[in-house]
């Protein structure tokens, strides 16, 4: 399917119609009141019956108020999801929607006209973009924003990914690497992913990672998405990071005791 499989060029953002809100309560500890931004919208690829149809769902939780920490907060999510600025939430969600659904009218009717007779690639036009957000009070009252990635665009299986993101619940600042860790932490970081990574998978070398399909194409790392925990650090890695895809996603937790001596 290489020629038809064309990606609408939106799921890079990541790797990288009915509207509305409704309130999602304080919270924790942060004090941050959430709300929550909504859109679902379908269409059909041709006006045919029984067309395929992208179907396009968000739900996206956003900090209410208009407090720094709140922007902050609320323009770092919609640059992450959408690579939008000066918009609300729910103008960001219901753009990319109209956006989404009209960049695969556009790229993939004219491909799906040529491949209609064959019902065996019906299947493959039958797009679906989702995003479903949480969020949860992390160490010393930060927000833990975790948003949950479902979409198919042709081939032979759907992406599903998660992705974290951690702020600072006084400034609204997103944490990263260097925020928490001292000078220098990438390589006794990575040496503890490597030695958690075996524990858990019962490797106790490269060769035994290798056979059972980890770290094939690259070394390990500690990837910017992290939940930051009350106990510990826990790094996720999607499909095709560090495994293959019928792995899953890993996450390798690591507790603050074992980090002290790199952390700030």
């Amino acid at each position: 399917m290489s020629k038809k499989h064309i990606i609408i060029g939106l799921t890079a953002l990541l790797f990288m119609a009915c509207g509305g809100s409704e309130g999602g309560g304080i919270f924790g500890g942060s004090g941050f009141n959430m709300d929550e931004a909504k859109v679902t919208k379908v269409v059909s690829i041709t006006y045919e019956d029984n067309a395929p149809q992208c179907q396009v769902n968000l739900q996206v939780k956003y900090v209410k108020g208009d407090s720094e920490a709140a922007k902050a907060v609320n323009q770092a999510i919609i640059q992450r999801l959408f690579r939008m600025d000066s918009l609300t939430m729910q103008q960001a969600v219901d753009s990319f929607a109209n956006f989404y659904t009209s960049e695969y009218k556009k790229n993939m009717a004219p491909l799906y006209r040529e491949d209609r007779a064959d019902q065996d690639k019906h299947a493959w036009y039958q797009y679906r973009y989702t995003i479903e957000t949480e969020t949860r009070e992390g160490k010393d009252d930060c927000l833990v924003y975790l948003i949950n990635l479902d979409m198919y665009e042709g081939g032979a299986h759907g992406i599903k990914q998660q992705l974290v993101m951690n702020f600072d619940a006084k400034t609204g600042k997103q944490i990263g690497l260097d925020d928490l860790f001292v000078q220098g932490y990438q390589y006794p970081l990575n040496d503890l992913l490597m030695a958690e990574l075996r524990a858990q998978t019962k490797c106790v070398s490269l060769d035994e990672l290798h056979n059972q399909g980890y770290l094939l194409t690259m070394d390990i790392y500690a990837p910017q998405n992290f939940i930051l925990g009350d106990d510990g650090i826990t790094f996720i890695y999607n499909p095709y990071e560090i495994a293959p895809y019928d792995k899953g996603n890993t996450e390798l937790t690591l507790s603050y005791s074992i980090l002290g001596k790199i952390m700030k």
